[in-house]
């Protein structure tokens, strides 16, 4: 080959022609100029984003429009609760039946009911342990209510009461309701020390002078 006839490498990489299989080459002329063609990963790049978009799209509105889900939490909870509250019949709460003359009104404890026997076991009131019976005060019903749903004949009320009971009971002093004698006296008679002597002797007249009453 003269040296005039030889083609300097370089100069094929002009043309498109030495990256073709020879089965693959297009049908366009040599001379055509190369035009660089978009390759299937820019276009990937370009179409991704909305094919992406479309799917998140379609995920969001199936839930929202098919299956909206229930609202849930402690809020709902609680609404529940004071739904069913409202719907359940009230349970009215009924006094105990009372077959005794005498009736202590108290939160007593054991060792108050021990000191309570003493006292009205003792002479000139000698009561026995049937003759007399502990009830706890309760706020479903008003004082009235209670004195006359226990149909008992004497009322003695210790210690702390409901506070709309305490409206109504003079301290240290018998009073009536109805037919029912009643007497309040504000302490607990385990409570009384020894240098309240006069407390004591307050409660034990009183107590003495309101059996007497109903005999």
């Amino acid at each position: 080959m003269m040296a005039s006839d030889r083609i300097d490498l370089a100069e094929l990489y002009k043309f498109d022609e030495i990256y073709w299989i020879p089965a693959d080459r297009p049908a366009i002329p040599s001379e055509a100029p190369f035009t660089p063609r978009e390759t299937p990963q820019s276009t990937l790049e370009v179409e991704l984003p909305s094919a992406k978009t479309s799917v998140v799209e379609g995920k969001v509105s199936i839930p929202v429009q098919e299956k909206p889900s229930a609202p849930s939490g402690p809020g709902l909870q609680a609404s529940l609760i004071d739904e069913v509250k409202s719907i359940e019949p009230k349970v009215l709460q009924e006094l105990p039946i009372v077959t005794c003359r005498l009736v202590v009104v108290g939160k007593i404890n054991p060792t108050e009911k021990e000191r309570l026997q003493l006292v009205l076991s003792a002479a000139p009131v000698s009561l026995q342990p049937s003759d007399w019976q502990v009830l706890e005060p309760t706020d479903s019903f008003s004082l009235s209510e209670f004195v006359e749903g226990t149909q008992a004949q004497i009322y003695v009320f210790l210690g702390d009461q409901i506070p709309a009971w305490k409206e109504q009971l003079p301290e240290g002093k018998i009073s009536q309701i109805g037919n029912n004698a009643i007497y309040y006296f504000p302490r607990y008679i385990s409570s009384l020390k020894d240098s309240e002597k006069p407390l004591k002797l307050a409660f034990w007249n009183s107590v003495k002078e309101i059996i007497n009453y109903n005999l």
